[in-house]
């Protein structure tokens, strides 16, 4: 007797078998054999797997003690059977689940670690940003005065120019040089960092910038007018400091009246 197996939803037949192979394929393929209907001896009638496992019981006893024996041991004379050692999985159970634990501990807290890292992070900004809200600008002012904004400041005649001309042993240009200029205003720079630690420490917050400068020199090398030409400098008790410093420390005479340059220091 020969059986043909068809599958149930796409009806195309899978293979042929005897009433022994049958039992293999349906052992086999206990757990999906539902998905599958057999054809007899070539004719139509089909036979559902319920009345084939029925009529064929026996068979699938057989074929089922038989694996048993194979898988699990051999039946001997004496009435004893032979079973096949196998390890025990219960070690193996236990460090699997300590390992399964051991990974979920560690995930719960990297993720704890995590919020309490973010958190940190969150309040650290938060005070930052409070801190800098809580500062405010500042570069400390006086009235203002005319010359913050004018040449005010008298300089020599001729005739007592000429006079303290003589008294000079230099030699004496038409005006002074850039790089004449440039040297003396460099020898103000330890004025400027002095003055700029005081107001700091004063409170003034603003203090960098361009400082730009309009200065008129007259011929004996005084330093008469230092205007600000940014107002964020005029009148400030910061810019103050720094006109004291640089009219305390005079130019090279030079053989004109008066001398008006622009400078800047990048602060």
């Amino acid at each position: 007797m020969y059986f043909r197996v068809y599958h149930k939803k796409s009806k195309q037949p899978i293979a042929t078998f005897n009433e022994r192979t049958i039992v293999d394929f349906c052992i086999n393929n206990k757990e999906s054999v539902k998905n599958y209907y057999f054809s007899t001896g070539g004719q139509k009638d089909l036979m559902e797997w319920e009345v084939f496992a029925v009529k064929h019981s026996e068979l699938f006893e057989k074929k089922a003690d038989e694996r048993d024996k194979k898988e699990f041991g051999e039946v001997k004379d004496e009435g004893e059977i032979k079973v096949k050692s196998r390890g025990s999985r219960i070690p193996f159970m236990i460090v699997l689940t300590a390992l399964l634990f051991a990974s979920g501990v560690a995930y719960y807290l990297y993720l704890e670690q995590q919020k309490e890292f973010e958190e940190m992070t969150r309040k650290s900004l938060l005070a930052s940003q409070e801190k800098k809200d809580a500062i405010v600008e500042k570069l400390e002012k006086r009235a203002v005065a005319e010359s913050d904004t004018r040449f005010t400041a008298a300089v020599p005649s001729e005739k007592e120019l000429n006079e303290t001309w003589r008294s000079n042993k230099e030699k004496m240009g038409k005006s002074l040089g850039f790089d004449e200029i440039k040297e003396h205003m460099d020898s103000y720079l330890p004025d400027l960092k002095e003055c700029f630690v005081k107001r700091s420490k004063a409170g003034d917050n603003t203090l960098r910038g361009m400082i730009n400068m309009k200065i008129r020199v007259s011929g004996d090398g005084v330093v008469r007018d230092v205007l600000f030409t940014d107002e964020k400098y005029q009148a400030t008790l910061f810019g103050d400091c720094i006109i004291s410093a640089m009219k305390s420390k005079p130019f090279k005479m030079f053989k004109s009246r008066e001398q008006t340059f622009s400078y800047y220091w990048n602060l």
